[in-house]
């Protein structure tokens, strides 16, 4: 069962980067923080984005953004990633995420990894993004 409070949080998403919105025809955008949503802190939290970075070496396109509520009150770092809507659920799941989200072409999708319920579209991609700089990741 979904939390709906929780996951209407996370409908509440806005993405930032240095670059628009790509037009790949699929990509999903995950993070590696805070765990089934538990703050596990900075540190914590920069080792598991580490961690990310290091099992997609290798993977050809993968950009990192940041992620928040639309007024910045949380930011978490998250990444962009060019691959398979299979391989971004095994990773999402990999690093304890309650969700993550799904750009289908050009559609944003909330979709559940470790909580039970459908996936919802939210809207075009670009309604979701700010093209701006961004801060660097934890250590």
């Amino acid at each position: 069962m979904i939390d709906m409070i929780l996951w209407e949080n996370y409908r509440n998403i806005c993405f930032i980067a240095p670059f628009s919105a790509p037009t790949w025809p699929g990509y999903t955008i995950l993070t590696a923080c805070n765990p089934a949503s538990l703050a596990v802190g900075e540190r914590r939290n920069g080792r598991r984005t580490r961690a990310l970075l290091r099992a997609v070496t290798g993977w050809e396109h993968r950009f990192p953004i940041q992620a928040g509520d639309p007024e910045m009150h949380w930011q978490e770092w998250s990444l962009a990633l060019v691959c398979s809507a299979e391989e971004g659920h095994a990773l999402a799941a990999r690093f304890g995420q309650n969700a993550l989200y799904r750009v289908e072409q050009g559609q944003l999708w909330l979709q559940p990894v470790l909580l039970d319920g459908p996936a919802v579209c939210l809207g075009e991609i670009g309604s979701f993004w700010r093209q701006s700089a961004m801060t660097a990741p934890g250590r």
